[in-house]
């Protein structure tokens, strides 16, 4: 039996070569470009987690750059939203980078809300904003939340958060700094309300106020502010406890006028206590002026009437329909 010895031919060596060099490539090249994916790719690859994490894990088919959309219902502009970057899925659900997001209400005020990163259920149009969330009011009261969700059918945003407020200043100084847990943003009502464990405070005329309260709600219209539910007021030297405390301001100027505590008040300052049922505070005469059966006591003394008034920062008293038990002397 004979040996045949073959012979390469040219086509032979270069297949060979050709073959060599394939494998080269996916040795040596290919690791490389895979270790150092583009920044398009690693935006990808987040988007696609981002759904996974929300339940939205098919597969992104469409993606846009600067977004603009405006959401209208009949003659009325619902909302109108901006973003970096939008992909999209084939469910009409929406992912989006850098989100601003404006709010409309009625009367033209609004809310604008910005975040990270946002989805958007086409079919609903409602909406989730997630990283770093800042939903600003019209007139000035901003919100910080880790998230917030929009529901359409009832043009309120909600977060279980915890939420930091700063209130709007005013020529006097700075609005109110607020702490608090979860947040109620309704558009259609212009209401803004901290749900839980509410904690503010804010200076007056060189006064130190804080608050504790279980909730507080603020207009996007009037600046009014309430909190409700054992409220806890310090000012000042006087130490407040009351279910309910309204904030009022001037539509001129803006600026803080009135405060009334309502609905069962009690004062206690250094040795005098107070009870009313209604009690205000006007800033701008230095007068607090207690109504509904007020009663003051200082020591021995007690002093009832149908409305007491204490002018000049407390220095002075003013009693309609006096009633005085014990001795004059100490009398505040």
């Amino acid at each position: 039996m004979r040996l045949l010895k073959l012979r390469p031919n040219n086509y032979t060596i270069l297949f060979f070569i050709l073959v060599v060099f394939i494998v080269l490539e996916v040795i040596v090249i290919s690791p490389r470009i895979l270790e150092t994916p583009d920044e398009d790719q690693i935006e990808y690859e987040k988007l696609k987690a981002l759904a996974a994490q929300t339940n939205k894990a098919k597969a992104i088919e469409q993606k846009m750059v600067g977004v603009h959309y405006v959401e209208s219902s009949g003659s009325e502009k619902g909302w109108e939203l901006f973003a970096s970057e939008a992909a999209g899925t084939a469910d009409a659900q929406w992912i989006l980078k850098k989100v601003r997001v404006q709010f409309f209400a009625a009367d033209n005020s609004s809310f604008t809300v910005t975040g990270d990163v946002g989805e958007v259920d086409g079919t609903s149009k409602d909406m989730v904003i997630r990283g770093s969330v800042v939903t600003t009011s019209s007139n000035g009261y901003s919100f910080k939340t880790s998230s917030l969700r929009y529901v359409a059918k009832f043009k309120q945003m909600t977060s279980s958060d915890t939420v930091e407020m700063q209130g709007p200043p005013d020529e006097k100084g700075m609005g109110f700094k607020l702490t608090g847990v979860g947040l109620l943003v309704d558009i259609a009502k212009n209401k803004m309300t901290i749900l839980n464990q509410v904690e503010a405070e804010k200076k007056i005329e060189e006064k130190n106020l804080t608050i504790k309260s279980l909730a507080a709600i603020f207009s996007n219209e009037s600046q009014e502010a309430h909190f409700s539910g054992q409220v806890r007021t310090q000012f000042g030297p006087s130490l407040i406890l009351s279910p309910n405390a309204y904030f009022f301001y001037s539509a001129k100027t803006k600026v803080l006028e009135r405060i009334l505590l309502k609905t069962g008040v009690k004062l206690f300052e250094s040795e005098k206590k107070a009870t009313c049922k209604e009690l205000e505070f006007e800033l701008d005469k230095d007068m607090m002026t207690l109504r509904g059966q007020p009663k003051v006591q200082q020591g021995e003394d007690e002093i009832i009437g149908n409305e007491i008034v204490f002018l000049d920062g407390g220095k002075k008293v003013k009693i309609n329909r006096v009633g005085i038990k014990g001795t004059t002397k100490g009398a505040p």
